[in-house]
């Protein structure tokens, strides 16, 4: 059981200390900032981290101002990962806003790294190309992708997106057979890697228990397995017609936890 203790008003203080100086230690230029960057600031703001961490500039905001609330172990981390945090800011940011340490991470559980290379080697494809972690969260991503998945400027989730958003079944041709079961291959293939991890069971469960489809896709697997298509159908935000796209997976030596995709249009015919 994690220990939780009161915050006094000095913590409060303190936390917003703190937030504000790790935002503004956040370098503007930064490859992931510069795209939501409207206007030549100084400093990055508020409603750029919180547009990064998915939530509204209010509630963000609350935690910069020291306001005790419930802030929840998901919207931390996503903090922590905004502001750039280490292992100690991250305790600290912990104890501050919620008077305890960060829970203990699942066996075999590590942090996502991603590293100068692999964000310059995203940003510079001229195709979709989005990185997944062992959680299909998408943790990176060049612009070109929000054409594909507009839903990522709110909500990283692949999963959750797929499963519970009615958009996912208008822009995924064949979305049962060339998308859901796919992803599912990869969410059973996760958990059987990683047999301790609360967080992937718990993303297995969410989908099958709000998608009565996802869950006869995950029976049907265990006793006829699923061949992955590689090429699939999928429609831009902008434009309604059917684009083919070859899906290709890589994987980077240094962090085998990350699958790259890149969603690359098929040319058409001469």
């Amino acid at each position: 059981m994690v220990a939780i203790r009161q915050v006094s008003a000095d913590q409060n203080s303190e936390l917003a200390a703190c937030v504000k100086a790790w935002r503004h230690r956040l370098v503007p230029d930064d490859r992931l900032l510069a795209r939501r960057r409207r206007a030549r600031r100084s400093n990055v703001t508020q409603e750029e981290v919180a547009e990064i961490v998915g939530v509204s500039v209010v509630w963000y905001s609350n935690l910069e101002r020291g306001v005790r609330a419930n802030y929840s172990d998901a919207f931390l981390d996503a903090v922590a990962e905004a502001l750039r945090l280490d292992r100690h800011e991250r305790e600290l940011l912990y104890l501050l806003a919620v008077g305890r340490m960060p829970s203990p991470s699942p066996v075999g559980a590590t942090a996502v790294v991603l590293g100068p290379a692999l964000r310059q080697f995203v940003e510079g494809q001229r195709w979709a190309t989005y990185v997944l972690d062992r959680y299909a969260r998408v943790v990176l991503h060049n612009e070109v992708c929000e054409a594909y998945y507009p839903w990522l400027r709110s909500d990283p989730s692949y999963p959750r997106w797929l499963f519970t958003d009615a958009d996912a079944r208008r822009r995924l041709v064949n979305w049962d057979t060339d998308w859901a079961a796919p992803l599912l291959t990869q969410m059973r293939i996760a958990q059987a890697l990683h047999p301790q991890d609360a967080g992937i069971a718990a993303l297995v469960d969410a989908c099958l228990e709000t998608n009565p489809e996802a869950r006869c896709l995950w029976n049907a697997h265990a006793a006829n397995g699923c061949t992955l298509q590689s090429r699939r159908g999928i429609r831009l935000s902008s434009d309604h017609r059917t684009t083919l796209v070859d899906v290709v997976t890589l994987t980077d030596p240094s962090a085998s936890e990350l699958q790259i995709v890149s969603l690359i249009p098929v040319a058409d015919p001469a």
